[in-house]
């Protein structure tokens, strides 16, 4: 069943339960105020006739009617019971309509009934007639004809059920139409969210044609729905573009160091199972020396491998939400530790570093291992990409913040460059191949600086040098006397 349909039949039962209420309402009191004029008419009648009660009463009376009574059809019979005699008025004697004979009662109280008489109805007050001492000696009946009332309120009760069925019919059909209006916009809703459904659009949007009602706020909702949809979808393409290439990526750093040590280890195999099968080879020097390159060789793969499975390993703790073991650290001892490590990597250029003094009383909260390796991966790229000049590393305080910056004078970057330098194997075209590395490196800074809630600014031109700064929250810092 329909919206529609069920909001036009609670609409329905609504109007019916109304119209039963008001049409009850209505016939009660018509019928009320019928019954109670024909009973001030009979009353009025009843109280012109006078009986004065004795055992001779009877010999006594005279029953007749004034005009205005006849014209309104008011009959009276009186019944002696000590005689078991009945008199009637003269219309009701003209007219040859009898009335039952009334048997006597000891409990006969002044009372209203209703009769038929000949299939005519009638109203009757019924007035015993009483001695002093209570002992009832005849009847006295006044009573109007009610046909034209009974037909009035017949006539009534048929007006209001067609009425009633009438008003109901048209509700239905009204109800339907008011409906099918108020729930257009909700159908257009339907049928926008079935063509965004069907299509591979995600950037088409529900037509907002409607006031700030309900279905106006479904609209509202669901296009915010659709919006979140979108980006999620987007973020979801962007994250499926990410692990293809990671995966093509790795598995490209991958093969070539495998290539190396397969290569190699096929050589081994072959030149000492030849010399293995036969017992009266010797042993070349040149055989060794090729054993040894060989040798030399796999380990340096071997050791290029392990490098790149720990990045991945590191990288694969971030995108899982490893949580770091952080604490209040000494930024001091870090980088006094960093600058120990880096003045044993491999270089070509002059090594410089300017107060870091002013780190002595700055602490910051963070992990002492993962900042050691931040730095030092800042460190080493600084080494790989300049060939000329200098590498610097000085220390910078602002707003609550210790930066720490590593500049260099080396090949730097341009602007297309500078944007992609924290994607996953990112490397710029014109390193890759002269310098080691698996562009691992900066994504791996990027989630640590990330984790301590700091940031890394960088700032590079072509051939003039490249500088990094990484900012991290102070937690306190003393200053001394």
């Amino acid at each position: 069943m329909t919206i529609r349909l069920r909001i036009t039949l609670w609409y329905m039962c609504l109007i019916t339960l109304i119209l039963i209420i008001f049409s009850t309402a209505l016939y009660s009191y018509v019928r009320y105020k019928t019954n109670q004029d024909i009973e001030s008419t009979i009353n009025k009648t009843a109280m012109g006739i006078h009986i004065a009660p004795s055992l001779d009463f009877w010999n006594n009376l005279q029953i007749s009617i004034s005009p205005s009574i006849a014209n309104n059809q008011v009959i009276i019979q009186v019944v002696d019971y000590i005689n078991q005699q009945v008199r009637y008025s003269r219309n009701l004697v003209e007219a040859g309509i009898k009335l039952q004979y009334p048997e006597p009662r000891l409990d006969f109280k002044k009372n209203y009934s209703k009769i038929s008489v000949n299939g005519d109805p009638f109203t009757l007050l019924n007035i015993p007639i009483l001695l002093d001492d209570h002992s009832l000696v005849g009847l006295l009946q006044v009573g109007i004809y009610t046909g034209k009332e009974a037909k009035i309120l017949q006539n009534l009760q048929w007006i209001l059920v067609l009425s009633s069925i009438t008003v109901l019919a048209i509700a239905f059909l009204l109800g339907l139409l008011v409906t099918k209006r108020a729930l257009k916009p909700l159908h257009n809703v339907i049928h926008a969210s079935k063509r965004i459904e069907s299509g591979d659009d995600l950037k088409k949007r529900i037509p907002r044609d409607v006031p700030n009602d309900e279905i106006g706020l479904l609209t509202d909702t669901l296009n915010s729905m659709l919006v979140r949809l979108q980006e999620a979808y987007q973020d979801l393409n962007e994250a499926y573009d990410v692990q293809r290439r990671f995966v093509a990526d790795a598995s490209h750093e991958l093969r070539t160091p495998l290539t190396t040590i397969r290569g190699n280890g096929d050589l081994l195999k072959k030149l000492w199972s030849t010399i293995a099968s036969n017992p009266n080879h010797h042993l070349e020097p040149h055989h060794m020396d090729l054993s040894l390159e060989a040798i030399y060789d796999m380990n340096s793969e071997a050791e290029r491998m392990t490098r790149l499975i720990n990045d991945l390993l590191t990288l694969a703790r971030g995108d899982s939400g490893i949580v770091m073991d952080k604490k209040t650290v000494a930024i001091y001892s870090v980088v006094t530790e960093i600058v120990r490590k880096a003045n044993l990597l491999p270089r070509t250029v002059e090594w410089r570093v300017e107060n870091i003094d002013d780190l002595i009383p700055v602490q910051i909260h963070g992990d002492s291992d993962y900042l050691q390796q931040l730095l030092l991966i800042l460190i080493d790229n600084a080494f790989k990409y300049t060939s000329n000049g200098c590498v610097e590393l000085f220390s910078l305080q602002k707003d609550g913040n210790v930066g720490i910056c590593i500049s260099d004078t080396g090949i730097g970057m341009n602007s297309d460059e500078l944007s992609r330098i924290y994607e996953r194997f990112y490397r710029a075209d014109i390193s890759r191949g002269k310098t080691s590395g698996y562009g691992l490196g900066l994504s791996i800074a990027k989630w640590i600086i990330e984790e301590h809630a700091g940031s890394i600014e960088v700032s590079s031109k072509e051939n003039e040098g490249t500088t990094f700064i990484v900012w991290l929250p102070m937690i306190f810092l003393n200053k001394s006397s």
